[in-house]
């Protein structure tokens, strides 16, 4: 059974010039334990489509819908007072891009942690909240004596695991991570990368991680779907999509990435993503596809292409 199953989930947002198309109908599914990794240009809706899967949403949203489904529960139709105490923090966390900088200054950051045990009365008292925030600390790699310190006292890879251990410590079903790895050195990242892969080896938690940086993403992933302009355009296992992706944009993206095995005249995509207010009609790619052709001028659907892969593309149709 699928641990989060997405079903054409949609979220535009209004503005002055016309709404926003950050996310057109989105369908996925994530099993259990396993990790989905959505890659894609900056600006193609990635973080939009998080926010969307745990409503966390700003007030000027034009259109909002769909189906998501948490081991078999649409969440979705849950009113916001409950999707609050049942599903958001609970079931599915959220670890923010640049996380690091998210942490309270004022307030110790082992309270900070235990603090969403005592609000969803997931621990008896505040010493078995300290006492549980102490374990997530330790699973992410955090001396325990940095309980009673102060955010600005940690380095950026320690805020970095201490967001972790916040999104951790209630045993979600599902960790959405935004950039784990944003603004970190290259060291850091490796050392952050393993503590992730370490907790997906002992746990059951799902993690779908959001980023554009392919190679981070190859660390982690056991799914990849990949995002333009409001869509998915691809989703295929990872040990599909990294040797032999086969979307245009796939393609031009996996060109781009240096490897340290063998060389490559390294690639690059040619113009600029379209504008998601008045995003082009057909294909939202083929300005800049190298393989444009007539069918182009119409919209691709999201389709199998027989083996286990999903392309949006006229030429895999």
């Amino acid at each position: 059974m699928d641990q989060l199953r997405v079903e054409n989930v949609t979220l535009h947002f209004r503005t002055s010039r016309g709404p926003v198309q950050a996310v057109d109908q989105a369908s996925f599914t994530l099993p259990r334990g396993l990790t989905l990794a959505v890659i894609g240009e900056s600006g193609c809706g990635k973080t939009s489509l998080a926010r969307a899967i745990l409503r966390l949403l700003p007030r000027n949203i034009q259109t909002y819908k769909g189906s998501v489904y948490l081991n078999g529960t649409d969440v979705m139709k849950l009113d916001d007072d409950r999707f609050r105490r049942e599903v958001r923090w609970v079931r599915m966390a959220l670890v923010p891009q640049a996380a690091m900088n998210a942490l309270n200054p004022v307030v110790r950051v082992g309270d900070q942690v235990a603090e969403s045990l005592v609000i969803h009365r997931r621990a008896a008292s505040k010493a078995e909240a300290m006492e549980r925030a102490a374990k997530a600390f330790a699973l992410v790699g955090v001396p325990t004596d940095f309980l009673t310190r102060y955010a600005f006292e940690l380095s950026g890879g320690m805020r970095q695991r201490v967001a972790i251990a916040m999104a951790l410590v209630i045993k979600p079903d599902l960790v959405v991570l935004d950039e784990p790895t944003s603004a970190l050195d290259v060291l850091t990242q490796a050392n952050l990368m393993n503590v992730l892969k370490t907790i997906k080896q002992d746990s059951q938690t799902s993690f779908m991680l959001i980023t554009h940086d392919i190679a981070t993403s190859s660390e982690l992933a056991d799914r990849v779907a990949v995002m333009y302009a409001g869509h998915l355009v691809e989703i295929a296992d990872a040990r599909q999509f990294y040797p032999n992706p086969v979307h245009p944009y796939s393609k031009k993206l996996m060109a781009s990435v240096p490897t340290l095995r063998q060389e490559k005249k390294l690639e690059f995509i040619p113009g600029q993503p379209p504008s998601l207010i008045r995003p082009p009609g057909g294909c939202r790619f083929k300005d800049r596809c190298p393989s444009r052709f007539e069918r182009c001028e119409d919209e691709p659907k999201l389709a199998e292409t027989g083996d286990r892969r999903q392309v949006r593309c006229w030429l895999h149709v």
